[in-house]
């Protein structure tokens, strides 16, 4: 099972890191850019990474900024 990394930048500046395994992300994103935290305006800054430190996921103030959208 591939692993990633999750890195949280809140408003704060404060920053945390959790492991995540390939079966948790998508709960992941939900939790940090739906849940009770970024509705509160807590996070700043949501970025997951894989093991060779590619982004997969990136959200900013609870905006997917990657992957893009697909076009219409």
């Amino acid at each position: 099972m591939e692993s990633f990394t999750t890195h949280i930048t809140f408003t704060s500046g404060d920053t945390h890191k959790e492991d995540t395994d390939s079966g948790q992300i998508m709960s992941t994103i939900q939790r940090l850019v739906r849940g009770p935290a970024a509705q509160m305006g807590m996070i700043k800054e949501v970025k997951i990474v894989d093991m060779m430190d590619c982004i997969v996921f990136l959200a900013r103030d609870n905006k997917i900024v990657f992957p893009p959208p697909p076009k219409k």
